[in-house]
């Protein structure tokens, strides 16, 4: 398995995802159907991996997130029926789905796009042995810039979209269908993980890649500011995976891992827009902070990516010989 680190000149506070309106605009759609929807504080909920029950962590608008003692990953206390329905969210999807926010994600990200697709053409190659012309299944996303880019690119020959709310979403590809399959930002969303990773197995010709990413539970700013993290909320997060639980989840269905990096450049550019929310017990990070030294601060997220303590994580993986049917 290699571990590998995207190494950055540009400085953490020259990076931004989302315009504040848009993101506002978001979140108070989330909160709505989340106030509207209390978790079920009773409920006997276990790990998305390891099956093990949880400690409680935090909670969010009433919200109990726990995290696994064994793999670290963090999860929400939630019910099949409640999640159901934010999933089918009919204000929050015709938000998304506008031309605005569209036209808005495509100015914000692109670049972000345009290098991971760099970056999946390079390891296609390393792990394939061939860059063009590829078989490509995408799940779960919804910007049609992204969606136009991928197809647009020179690996891709033919394009399937599954599990999303954008037009034209499939909802079961074939059998060995694909020879990479996206699944970037999805499992996030999953109380089931291992039942994903076993379809996608499915889905992948025999030597078939799977990239996955998932904001990881593992990650410095996710347990630096637990409830007062504005990228996360229930339920748009159920599962948050630690990378050794990502691992784990791969693993365990027959995946054989080839790459994983956690690249994320905004770590502490997050933790230093709500310092003042820190717990109070937090005291190496609020030195750290206080120096205001954009060097060192610029050292430690970069120690963030080479250490695998990120806040997003990617993964490259096939499935392992004699394991082509889980």
């Amino acid at each position: 398995m290699l571990r590998s680190y995207q190494y950055t000149e540009k400085s953490y506070m020259g990076y931004s995802m989302q315009d504040d309106s848009f993101q506002t605009k978001e979140i108070d759609l989330v909160r709505k159907y989340v106030e509207a929807h209390p978790g079920k504080q009773d409920m006997d909920t276990v790990c998305p991996v390891c099956k093990k029950r949880g400690r409680f962590y935090f909670d969010k608008w009433n919200v109990d997130y726990l995290r696994c003692d064994q793999c670290r990953s963090i999860f929400a206390v939630c019910d099949e029926k409640t999640l159901d329905g934010y999933m089918s969210y009919e204000k929050l999807n015709s938000f998304r789905l506008s031309d605005a926010y569209q036209e808005q994600m495509t100015r914000s990200r692109q670049d972000s796009w345009r290098e991971f697709l760099e970056w999946v053409e390079v390891r296609a190659f390393r792990f394939l042995g061939r860059n063009r012309g590829l078989d490509i299944i995408d799940i779960g996303n919804r910007l049609s810039g992204y969606i136009d880019m991928i197809k647009q690119s020179d690996i891709c020959k033919s394009y399937t979209l599954t599990d999303s709310i954008y037009p034209g979403s499939i909802d079961a590809p074939q059998a060995e269908a694909a020879d990479i399959v996206f699944c970037n930002d999805v499992i996030k969303t999953d109380m089931y993980p291992h039942e994903r990773i076993k379809a996608i197995s499915s889905w992948l010709k025999k030597d078939g890649l799977l990239f996955i990413g998932a904001r990881a539970g593992s990650g410095f700013d996710i347990i630096t500011l637990k409830e007062h993290n504005r990228r996360v909320c229930p339920y748009e997060h159920v599962f948050l995976p630690s990378a050794e639980g990502i691992v784990k989840l791969l693993e365990d269905n027959g995946f054989e891992i080839l790459e994983i990096i956690t690249p994320g450049v905004m770590d502490v550019k997050y933790v230093m827009d709500d310092a003042d929310k820190l717990d109070g017990r937090e005291e190496f990070v609020r030195f750290l902070l206080s120096k205001k030294d954009e060097n060192t601060l610029q050292e430690f997220q970069r120690f963030l990516q080479k250490s695998l303590m990120s806040s997003y994580v990617r993964v490259i993986a096939r499935k392992a010989e004699g394991n082509e049917t889980i």
